[in-house]
């Protein structure tokens, strides 16, 4: 098993919890969510009320979207700050003085995820992150949960060898938001994946063989088809 290192420089003396995994932040929709949709909650084929609509298996049942939401470890805001609204647009209010820094507009050079008129809002989170030598991560939004009122800038940070923390800039999912953003808010899901190049190739023969053999198989069970015959397991610890 590969191993992933968090080291909180800002407080050697541990006053901030690592980074979770991102499994241990299951959303309450999915956990609420009924994995079979027939009004009796049944495993069945197809509802006898609808015939047409199939299989009654619900997003719950689909695993890229858990391995998805589960991928890798999440990021929490460090510290409160507090939003304001004033005539000239947002005003952040932070608990202590490395809590949130700015990018001039200029900076930005019209990237579109920012707001026209603005200066770019990063978050200073304290984790120097150390991955094994051809290993990098994938910096993201945190996947399949409820909306937070910030969301971040996704980006890809080659970790074997760079040990600064690295900016996550935020922005606000809605510009007129006021209120409290606090401290253990989740910020960013951390994905580790392994360098590679890649070279692209259209498929032949060999390919389309293997796709009427797995179509065949998909073809011989009403459930699961994916989870039974083709998902691997993740580990995130």
């Amino acid at each position: 098993m590969e191993k992933i290192v968090f080291t909180d420089i800002h407080n050697p003396d541990g006053v901030l919890e690592k980074p979770k995994p991102a499994n241990k932040y299951i959303p309450d929709w999915y956990k609420n969510a009924k994995s079979y949709h027939a009004p009796d909650g049944k495993k069945r084929p197809f509802s006898q009320e609808e015939p047409s609509i199939g299989v009654i298996a619900s997003i719950k049942r689909c695993k890229p979207l858990y391995d998805m939401m589960t991928a890798g470890y999440i990021i929490e805001t460090p510290y409160d700050f507090y939003v304001h609204q004033r005539i000239d647009g947002p005003y952040y209010q932070w608990v202590r003085d490395d809590t949130l820094a700015f990018q001039p507009e200029e900076q930005l050079q019209k990237h579109p995820e920012f707001p026209i008129g603005q200066n770019g809002v990063r978050v200073n989170h304290p984790w120097s992150i150390k991955t094994p030598k051809g290993w990098s991560i994938l910096v993201m939004q945190p996947t399949h949960r409820e909306k937070t009122p910030i969301q971040i800038v996704p980006g890809i940070v080659d970790t074997d060898d760079y040990s600064i923390p690295f900016n996550i800039f935020i922005i606000l999912t809605d510009p007129s938001f006021e209120g409290m953003i606090p401290a253990g808010t989740p910020l960013a899901q951390v994905i580790p994946f392994k360098r590679e190049s890649w070279i692209s190739e259209l498929g032949g023969d060999k390919e389309k063989a293997k796709y009427a053999k797995d179509q065949s198989k998909f073809s011989t069970v009403f459930f699961d088809r994916y989870k039974n015959f083709w998902w691997k397991r993740k580990e995130y610890k």
